[in-house]
C-alpha cells in the first residue's frame, strides 16, 4: 500500500498541464461508459499500463498516443486517469473539482479505492481544451489476483457547477 502512496504522489507530481483537442474530427465524441459531458463539463476515464511513459507522452507538444490497457498481466503498473474539460470557474477563475476512484474484482467486491481525489482545484485550462486530471490511481496487478474483468469506475464532481457523473471502463486480468 505504500508503494501504491508514493507512486500516486509521484504521477501526481509529474503530471502538469498539457492541453489537445476535445473534440475528435471537429465534433463532439458522443458519450459512452468511459466519457461523458454534463452541460459543458466533461470527463473520459482511461487505465493506461505503465502510467510514468504515459505521462511523458501527455507531456509531448504534439497529440498524445493513448493506449488504454485492455488485458493485463501479473505484475503490472497500471494507471487511472481523467481527462476533463470544461470545468465551471469561481470567482477568482478557479476549478473546483474531484473525483472518487473505485477499483472492482471480476466478483465484484471492491479491489480499491481511493474518494476525494482532487480532480482539478486551481485556474481553469482554456476551453475547449482536454486537460489531465491531477487525481491519478496508480496501482499494480498482483500474483494472487484473480483473473477475470475488472472494473474501474470514476465518479467526477465539478463543485462549482453543483455537477456529477459517473464513468466506467474495463481491462482483463489474464492468467
Amino acid at each position: 500500500m505504500k508503494s501504491l502512496i508514493a507512486l500516486s504522489f509521484l504521477i501526481l507530481l509529474a503530471a502538469s498541464p498539457v492541453y489537445s483537442q476535445w473534440k475528435a474530427n471537429g465534433e463532439h465524441a458522443a458519450d459512452a461508459a468511459d466519457r461523458k459531458e454534463v452541460n459543458g463539463f466533461g470527463g473520459h476515464l482511461i487505465v493506461v499500463e505503465n502510467p510514468r511513459e504515459f505521462i511523458k507522452e501527455w507531456l509531448k507538444p504534439e497529440t498524445p498516443k493513448i493506449n488504454s490497457a485492455t488485458d493485463v498481466k501479473r505484475g503490472a503498473s497500471l494507471g487511472a486517469f481523467v481527462l476533463f474539460a470544461g470545468c465551471k470557474q469561481d470567482a477568482q477563475g478557479v476549478c473546483n473539482s474531484e473525483v472518487d476512484y473505485t477499483i472492482y474484482k471480476p466478483d465484484g467486491s471492491i479491489y480499491g479505492e481511493q474518494k476525494g481525489q482532487p480532480l482539478w482545484k486551481e485556474q481553469a485550462p482554456p476551453a475547449p481544451n482536454i486537460q489531465l486530471g491531477r487525481a491519478i490511481l496508480a496501482f499494480r496487478m498482483r500474483e494472487n489476483d484473480p483473473a477475470g474483468e475488472y472494473k474501474v469506475k470514476a465518479k467526477v464532481s465539478d463543485l462549482n457547477a453543483n455537477i456529477t457523473f459517473e464513468l466506467e471502463t474495463k481491462f482483463r486480468l489474464v492468467k
